[in-house]
């Protein structure tokens, strides 16, 4: 649902990891691929709990922007009121998507594991998932720090089964997915990068495809 304000026309959208200096949007009816006039800036918001977000099922959330395709701006706005929300509320100018300069697939790597270390530090876990409205559940790939009996473990989920990535384990054709764990530590929980690209890889998309959705583990507990 749009929301006119003033003379702009303002429409909540679902977004991708920016990569390679491009990011994905999704509105309710389309999806677009934009360059953006400042992506470093863009992508330090994305992914670290301070952005607005919408529910999704199961309790879980995906952060939204505020497109307005006529003047080719998107706006994240704050998801807590604070002093420097203002700061939030500027406008990225959005242009025609560029060709790519070097490996996306490595931005997208890297971009996840800052992700991981800020999520883990919130206590969150995130999906990494085909982007949309209506997402299907598969695939996916799961990132997660869980303690027990007083040990934190950097958890990894996929599904379905990554195959021939040389980062996951290989294991037998019908099991519904994987999972690997290691004790947590900057190094194990930034290693999320590494294996969630490794599992999108496979799943025949291209890096702002995906989109990040969160939560807690509490909740489902």
């Amino acid at each position: 649902m749009s929301e006119l304000i003033g003379n702009t026309q303002l429409e909540p959208v679902l977004i991708s990891p920016v990569v390679s200096g491009m990011i994905r949007t999704w509105s309710e009816d389309e999806t677009h691929l934009w360059s953006v006039d400042n992506p470093e800036a863009l992508g330090k918001l994305l992914g670290r709990g301070i952005i607005s977000r919408t529910m999704m099922p199961d309790n879980r959330f995906r952060e939204v922007a505020m497109l307005d395709m006529q003047a080719g701006t998107l706006t994240v706005q704050p998801r807590f009121a604070s002093p420097d929300s203002a700061a939030l509320a500027e406008p990225f100018q959005l242009g025609d998507a560029i060709p790519v300069v070097g490996d996306p697939w490595d931005d997208l790597e890297l971009a996840l594991a800052s992700v991981a270390l800020s999520a883990a530090g919130r206590g969150e876990f995130w999906l990494a998932e085909l982007g949309g409205w209506d997402a299907p559940p598969q695939p996916h790939c799961l990132f997660a720090v869980i303690s027990e009996d007083g040990t934190a473990n950097a958890v990894m989920e996929a599904a379905p089964v990554p195959a021939d990535t040389g980062v996951w384990p290989e294991v037998p054709n019908d099991q519904p997915g994987v999972s690997v764990a290691a004790p947590a530590s900057q190094d194990t929980i930034e290693a999320a990068g590494i294996f969630a690209t490794a599992a999108i890889q496979t799943w025949n998309v291209h890096p702002w495809d995906v989109a990040l959705t969160f939560g807690k583990l509490e909740d489902f507990a």
